[in-house]
C-alpha cells in the first residue's frame, strides 16, 4: 500500500508513526523537513518528494527513491548504500563528505550538487548529469564517470589504499610460504 501523493507529513514523529504501519512512502512529501540523523532504510520511496530536506548524517540504505525528488536537499554527512535511486533529482543538493556505496544513480540529475568531499564506491552513473557539481576532494572507486551524460568536470581521485593493507597481504603471503614448505617437508 503506497501513501498517496497529496499526503503531506508535517513531522519526524508523523513520519515515524507512519512507518509502525507502512514501509511504503511512495509519492509521500516530506520536502522542508529536519530528518537530520533519521534511519530510512527498507523503505519504497520511489517518486517521494525530500526537496529541501535536511538529511544530513541521515542513513539512507537498501531503498528504492526511483525518480524521488531531493533538489536542494542537505545529505551532508550522510550514508548512502544499496539504494536505487535512477532518476533522482538531487539538482543542487549538498552531499558533502557523504559516503555513497553501491547505489544506482542511473540517469540522475546531480547538477550544481556540492559533492565535496564525498567517497564514492561501486556507483551506476550512467546518464547522470554533474553539470557545475563541485567535486573538490571527493575520492571514487568503481565508477565509471565516462558513462555519465554529463560527467563532473573534475573527476573525483581514486580512494587511496589503506596504510595496514600491503602489510596485511604480506602477512598472508608469508603464511602460505611457511605453509607450502611444512606440506613439502611432510610429504618427504
Amino acid at each position: 500500500m503506497s501513501i498517496e501523493e497529496s499526503v503531506k507529513f508535517e513531522s519526524r514523529d508523523e513520519i515515524n508513526e507512519t512507518l509502525r504501519l507502512n514501509r511504503d512512502l511512495s509519492g509521500a512529501d516530506l520536502s522542508g523537513l529536519d530528518l537530520s540523523g533519521f534511519k530510512l532504510t527498507g523503505l519504497e520511496m520511489a517518486g517521494a518528494n525530500l526537496s529541501e530536506s535536511n538529511l544530513e548524517n541521515a542513513v539512507v540504505a537498501a531503498i528504492n527513491m526511483e525518480g524521488a525528488n531531493l533538489t536542494a536537499a542537505r545529505l551532508n554527512e550522510a550514508q548512502i548504500a544499496a539504494a536505487n535511486m535512477k532518476g533522482v533529482s538531487l539538482r543542487g543538493a549538498q552531499l558533502r563528505a557523504a559516503k555513497i556505496n553501491a547505489a544506482n544513480l542511473e540517469e540522475a540529475d546531480l547538477s550544481e550538487a556540492d559533492l565535496t568531499g564525498s567517497r564514492w564506491f561501486l556507483v551506476n552513473v550512467s546518464g547522470a548529469d554533474f553539470s557545475d557539481a563541485a567535486t573538490d576532494g571527493a575520492q571514487a572507486s568503481g565508477v565509471e564517470w565516462s558513462k555519465a551524460k554529463v560527467p563532473p568536470a573534475e573527476i573525483p581521485g581514486p580512494i587511496p589504499v589503506p596504510p595496514w593493507v600491503p602489510a596485511l597481504l604480506a602477512g598472508f603471503g608469508l603464511l602460505l610460504v611457511v605453509g607450502i614448505i611444512l606440506a613439502w617437508r611432510r610429504r618427504r
